[in-house]
């Protein structure tokens, strides 16, 4: 398909979580913004990384997640999401911890969650994004694809979304990819890997993320129609931008 007057501009990107996101990894997908100037940005969840709210930290009381700062972490969250200016904000698994514990009968945690959750709102609000929740059924749409978090955690995740959902862009990963569904009509998924840095806590014991890498996707769409392309940076390669 060749990009016409009709064509515009997009960008996704996902899993930055706060202050563990990749200081390079932020200032190339920042520059590339710049470079090519999309008229809709999405950033499809986890802007936060929300250690010190996670159900383990919070019930107990040695979980080395219970000092992690909750303000530098919010902090560098909503500092990326005015950077990145999105259009639209999707809540991944880990914002969506935050409405849990707004409910929790802990009134410590409850009242930091609901002081979080003013904050997220606060931000789109100012930046004028629609913030999409963390559900099932909850997802953004352009040019015929959905564009989610993503909620399955496996070898062939992107598949199996693709065969829930049909075309779509996800996060939730950690790693860059694009999977066919088993489906008669057909569908093709992509995942726009991560943002945050591989050396994560969570990343010392687990052999999948030995597979994560970072990245993001941009391409043009129309009402009905969309491109879509991914740049994927893996950990022992520098940044090499499109543009």
């Amino acid at each position: 398909m060749t990009p016409t007057k009709k064509w515009k501009k997009w960008m996704a990107v996902g899993c930055s979580h706060g202050d563990l996101i990749d200081e390079e990894a932020r200032k190339n997908v920042l520059m590339f913004k710049e470079r090519w100037k999309p008229d809709t940005t999405f950033h499809l969840g986890d802007f936060l990384d929300l250690a010190a709210f996670r159900s383990g930290a919070v019930n107990d009381p040695n979980s080395a997640d219970r000092a992690a700062s909750v303000s530098d972490d919010l902090s560098a969250g909503i500092d990326f999401l005015q950077e990145l200016r999105p259009q639209h904000i999707l809540f991944g698994n880990h914002e969506a911890r935050l409405y849990k514990l707004a409910a929790s009968p802990n009134a410590l945690a409850a009242h930091a969650a609901t002081l979080t959750i003013q904050a997220i709102e606060a931000t789109a609000k100012k930046l004028k994004a629609r913030v999409y929740p963390y559900h099932i059924r909850s997802y953004a749409e352009l040019g015929g694809t959905k564009f989610l978090h993503g909620y399955m955690y496996n070898v062939q995740a992107i598949r199996d979304h693709a065969e829930t959902y049909g075309n779509m862009l996800m996060a939730h990963l950690h790693r860059v990819g694009s999977e066919r569904a088993r489906t008669l009509d057909g569908a093709t998924g992509y995942c726009v890997g991560m943002l945050a840095r591989f050396d994560m806590d969570y990343a010392s014991q687990r052999r999948a993320t030995l597979a994560w890498s970072q990245g993001f996707a941009y391409g043009h769409y129309t009402d009905t129609s969309i491109t879509v392309n991914l740049c994927e940076r893996k950990k022992q390669n520098p940044w090499l931008l499109p543009l």
